[in-house]
């Protein structure tokens, strides 16, 4: 109900609330890389730990409206090369459908994370507690990514084989 109706619960809605306003702040250039103004959400303590979920709420404050169509646009494409891989796997061995199916699998993580902690931090969909993929503070999320990209260039060097 704090998503539906952010006025009337604003005790649920708080962290939100404070991360679209974060990211307004920001504007085009942002405030700076590690500024330190009170205000700011990073050092007001406006937002509980906002180096994990609501990362992107920090770095639309520090960074601007650029600082983010950058981080949006670099999710994008490795989610973009990781699906291209495994259309590449596919179509070098017709029997690589293992291959195919995790380097697809492991873009579409990407790209399905990116979003919903995207529409989190921009009060587009409901809080969820999902991390903002090589961006978010948090080692397992962190080493499982790492673990699926490395199966995915795995992939990506097989070569042909008659």
């Amino acid at each position: 109900m704090g998503w539906l109706q952010p006025e009337k619960y604003p005790d649920i809605s708080y962290q939100q609330t404070n991360s679209k306003i974060a990211i307004g702040s920001g504007q085009l250039y942002g405030k700076g890389l590690n500024n330190s103004d009170v205000n700011s959400v990073k050092n007001g303590n406006f937002i509980a730990e906002p180096q994990t979920d609501f990362i992107f709420a920090v770095a639309g404050e520090e960074l601007g409206f650029l600082g983010c169509c950058l981080i949006v646009a670099l999710e994008f494409l490795i989610a973009l090369e990781c699906i291209m891989i495994g259309k590449n796997a596919r179509d070098v061995s017709a029997k690589d459908v293992a291959g195919t199916i995790i380097a697809a699998a492991m873009g579409g993580l990407i790209a399905f994370q990116s979003f919903v902690n995207i529409g989190v931090a921009t009060f587009i969909l409901p809080n969820t507690g999902l991390p903002l993929p090589f961006v978010s503070y948090g080692l397992t999320s962190l080493i499982s990514l790492y673990i699926g990209i490395g199966m995915v260039l795995n992939i990506g060097l097989q070569v042909r084989k008659y």
